[in-house]
């Protein structure tokens, strides 16, 4: 098991990272490498009812957390499916308005599979978002797996993403905002 120092700046807050995604009523969206529902669940509540979020993991055992949480708040607007993180197998064929890879690049690289994989699901100004242990942080993976911006925006732009902001997501991640333009 790995343990993470303690940080001494506060974490992130999920529902206020989420307002910066301009998530719309009536919105599909995919959480991609969801964990525990960090921000599957805020995104849920964003789309609302009429809204929809794909959740996948890599961890079957990851999506039943979720599903419990989703269950505990009444929400009825997500599916969830068992994917690998670099979404070589993508159990969802619906084009989406939002795509959302948090802390899934510090683990596979920026391996173009998964910038592929998005492209594939994206449709005319579908946003794709990418968060990510900033370099610096003294907690999360080592330094050499956290990534640099400047690659993830090569890979993305090389796929029809264009690069718009950076996110504010907290003082241990940084958030790449990206939207679909072909």
């Amino acid at each position: 098991m790995v343990y993470f120092p303690f940080p001494a700046e506060p974490f992130l807050d999920p529902s206020e990272v989420v307002k910066s995604f301009g998530l719309k009523e009536g919105e599909k969206v995919l959480d991609c490498g969801a964990g525990s529902g960090f921000w599957s669940i805020p995104m849920a509540r964003a789309v609302g009812r009429t809204g929809h979020v794909f959740v996948t993991d890599a961890k079957k055992e990851n999506l039943s957390v979720i599903k419990r949480k989703a269950g505990k708040e009444g929400l009825e607007n997500l599916s969830y499916y068992v994917a690998p993180y670099e979404l070589t197998e993508m159990p969802i064929q619906t084009k989406v308005d939002v795509i959302l890879c948090s802390n899934v690049l510090s683990i596979i690289g920026t391996d173009e599979n998964i910038f592929k994989a998005a492209k594939k699901l994206a449709k005319k100004n579908s946003r794709f978002i990418i968060i990510e242990w900033k370099k610096d942080s003294e907690i999360g993976p080592k330094k050499e797996d956290k990534i640099n911006e400047e690659e993830i925006i090569t890979a993305a732009e090389k796929q029809g993403f264009e690069f718009k902001k950076l996110l504010s997501a907290g003082a241990h991640h940084t958030g790449l905002y990206f939207v679909y333009n072909k």
